[in-house]
């Protein structure tokens, strides 16, 4: 159902405009001319690939950047925004896709953090409380104030740091990635607030990857590519082909062909597997030249099942074969030397080396293969890296760049062609699109799939449904560490996944799939 139910004030000047900017850093130009307004009570979504200007964009208005060229007006005249705290007085507040909360501080002292009411030099509890808790209400919210923030849901915490913002009497609203952790009952509850604000004629910009959702939400749709602006246009005057298809330069890529060769032999059975407090009796496979997808919610214990595959996480019991050898690895390395690779969720600390360069992380799953007696090969490792650059088209001045530069996705292009260089026999990958933009995405389903055609084995864990069934043969439905079932993906619609990863067991068969996410 559609959340666009508030008319935006179109007889109203704009809250804030963009008119011409451009924006360099160094010999970098990094926006072009670029043109972008704000009206009261209108969401308008701002899109583009990493690296084609959002987050320049974004800090333009917040007063992290000044413009080297063109002008901001707010409302209608030209203004300089000279810092965050400048943008915070003229009623701009932005949130960050990573959150600025203090876990340990209560709801009511993280809202007013630094502007706590007071009496007699001390801070007023009661009054900060009845701040906090009339703020929360004017969104039909209803959160214990006085609760720790890291006690609270990912959703509540987004809607904490929003209310936070909006505590300085906000009318602009910058929002960078803002459902990135949430689950889909979440994003529902985070959209009603939205709505809420544009009703009392706050505009809010909106940065977002995720297509349906930008569709779903928003008033008008601004592209952004190589950082000059491509088209503005009401929502409903363009489409997701269209968008993306603006986004990356060239012709939606409507469809990857599927077209695969017969699933091969059994390479992953898991009879039985559970782990006390944890997970109890998964039972599935997964043959060569097939994708199965683990669909589940937050809490489902999705990742806590592939670790214990995989020899992150030991005492599980039951029986796990590879390849017909029934196995138990007590490492992850001695996962690797079996023929299986695993991209964990978490690149920042769990699959990449930051502060190494490209070439080192290529290579750290495969070391063997570019050493003779001990010595490495250097030109072995340049080949390997830059092979793998190209396959994935990582954006990168060259092969020595540390990986802590590159951008979200092509970090993630990085450490899935870190295991692929190994070319497993299985290969396990957890979220393996979370935080890309719409072309990353459509590059590591592309090479996920020939990966499959090749006769590789992958299971994909993913709380992004439509990814699911646009890559899978089969999805398998975890809630709280039980296994829901293990239908088709062609029978698998958004209803019948959400209400299985929810804990209510349904026979598919009779839902078609109906997804309206986007796959790309």
């Amino acid at each position: 159902m559609s959340t666009k139910e508030n008319p935006i004030q179109r007889d109203a000047p704009p809250l804030i405009q963009l008119q011409g900017v451009g924006k360099s850093f160094g010999a970098n130009d990094v926006l072009k001319g670029v043109d972008f307004e704000l009206r009261p009570g209108e969401i308008h979504a701002l899109c583009g690939e990493n690296g084609a200007g959002k987050s320049t964009c974004l800090g333009l208005l917040y007063g992290l950047h000044q413009p080297t060229a063109g002008k901001i007006l707010l409302d209608g005249t030209e203004k300089r925004i000279e810092t965050p705290a400048h943008a915070q007085s003229l009623g701009i507040s932005c949130v960050f896709q990573e959150l600025s909360l203090a876990g340990a501080l209560s709801v009511a002292e993280n809202i007013y953090a630094g502007r706590a009411p007071t009496r007699l030099g001390v801070v007023d509890w009661p009054e900060l409380r009845r701040r906090a808790e009339g703020l929360l209400a004017e969104f039909g919210l209803d959160i214990d104030v006085s609760r720790p923030v890291d006690s609270l849901p990912i959703s509540s915490r987004q809607i904490v740091e929003i209310a936070k913002a909006l505590s300085l009497d906000s009318r602009v609203l910058l929002l960078d990635e803002p459902t990135s952790a949430l689950a889909p009952d979440e994003v529902d509850s985070l959209f009603a607030v939205l709505r809420n604000l544009t009703r009392r004629g706050i505009g809010i910009v909106y940065v977002s990857h995720h297509m349906a959702e930008i569709f779903r939400i928003s008033d008008r749709v601004t592209v952004l590519r190589d950082g000059r602006q491509i088209s503005m246009l009401p929502a409903s005057e363009t489409s997701q082909d269209r968008v993306v298809a603006e986004m990356i330069g060239g012709a939606h890529p409507d469809e990857i062909s599927r077209n695969r060769a017969a699933a091969g032999d059994e390479v992953l059975a898991v009879d039985g597997l559970s782990h006390p407090g944890h997970f109890d009796d998964i039972s599935f496979s997964v043959k060569a030249g097939e994708i199965v997808g683990m669909a589940g919610l937050m809490g489902a214990r999705r990742s806590e099942i592939v670790r214990s595959i995989v020899g992150l996480m030991p005492g599980a019991t039951g029986e796990i074969r590879l390849n017909g050898e029934t196995v138990r690895f007590k490492s992850l390395r001695h996962a690797m030397r079996a023929g299986v690779g695993f991209v964990p969720e978490e690149r920042k600390t769990e699959g990449l080396f930051l502060d190494q360069s490209l070439s080192d992380n290529l290579i750290a799953a495969s070391l063997s293969d570019h050493t003779t007696l001990g010595v490495m090969r250097n030109g072995s490792i340049k080949h390997a890296s830059a092979a793998a650059i190209d396959a994935f088209s990582v954006k990168a001045s060259s092969i020595d760049e540390d990986v802590g530069a590159l951008s979200g996705g092509n970090q993630q292009k990085i450490m899935l062609g870190k295991w692929l260089k190994r070319s497993p026999d299985l290969l396990i990958i957890e979220e393996p699109t979370k935080g890309v933009d719409v072309g990353a995405k459509f590059q590591i389903h592309t090479e996920l799939l020939r990966r499959a055609a090749e006769g590789m084995a992958i299971l994909i864990v993913s709380s992004d449904f439509p990814e699911l069934v646009s890559l899978s043969t089969r999805i398998l439905v975890v809630h709280e560490g039980r296994q829901m079932g293990d239908i088709p993906a062609r029978d698998a619609s958004e209803e019948v996944l959400l209400q299985m990863a929810a804990g209510t067991s349904i026979a598919p068969a009779s839902h078609p799939s109906t997804f309206t996410g986007d796959a790309f």
